[in-house]
């Protein structure tokens, strides 16, 4: 159901994208500084940041005036670290996303500079634990969408050259088959560099 559900998502957005004319095509690559919150039985588990591919295609369809709606269909590097102090190793959980964001924006005029706050909706590609030189498949363990929340800031300089910067917040568990009892959620800070291949038509 829930695949059923990514596909009729995403046919939508590019049903809509195929109908228009008018509007901006480009693509956009960077990192993602990412990390997890965990919770198991009311008990917090401390773990530190994991840095992994962002790139993405878009198109900037214009709503009038000063807005527009950013089309974004990409890949995010998600996951996190945690370090044991006891036997000093580091363990590695990193998970793979196909991602379509829907992005309203607000275009600052005669600057380059554009606010954009709106949803994202992520499907699980692959999970991997790694750890003490061994590594498994994780895939199993966690819920195939999660569905994100995002705030950001891109600046384009008018040849189509531009700089992107945003905050993912995961708003589903993405843990499997908990009872309520653990709870996971995804976030990433992102910085990508960015190019429109039709800026200033």
């Amino acid at each position: 159901m829930k695949k059923l559900v990514v596909f009729a998502i995403f046919c939508s957005a590019f049903s809509t994208l195929k109908a228009q004319e008018t509007g901006t095509f480009g693509v956009s690559a960077g990192i993602n500084v990412a990390n997890m919150s965990i919770k198991s039985q009311g008990v917090s588990v401390s773990l530190t940041s994991l840095v992994g591919f962002k790139g993405y295609v878009f198109y900037d369809l214009p709503l009038g005036g000063s807005f527009s709606l950013e089309n974004e269909l990409g890949y995010d590097g998600m996951g996190a670290k945690l370090n044991d102090p006891s036997t000093g190793t580091t363990y590695t959980e990193s998970l793979n996303y196909l991602t379509l964001a829907i992005l309203p924006k607000y275009n600052i005029p005669e600057t380059g500079l554009s606010l954009y706050l709106g949803p994202s909706l992520g499907y699980l590609l692959s999970a991997k634990s790694s750890g003490g030189g061994q590594s498994a498949s994780d895939t199993d363990n966690y819920n195939s969408i999660d569905l994100f929340g995002e705030i950001g800031a891109s600046y384009f300089l008018p040849m189509g050259f531009g700089l992107t910067a945003r905050y993912m917040a995961g708003i589903t568990n993405i843990i499997k088959d908990t009872q309520g009892e653990e709870t996971g959620h995804n976030s990433a800070f992102s910085i990508t560099l960015a190019y429109k291949f039709n800026a200033g038509k």
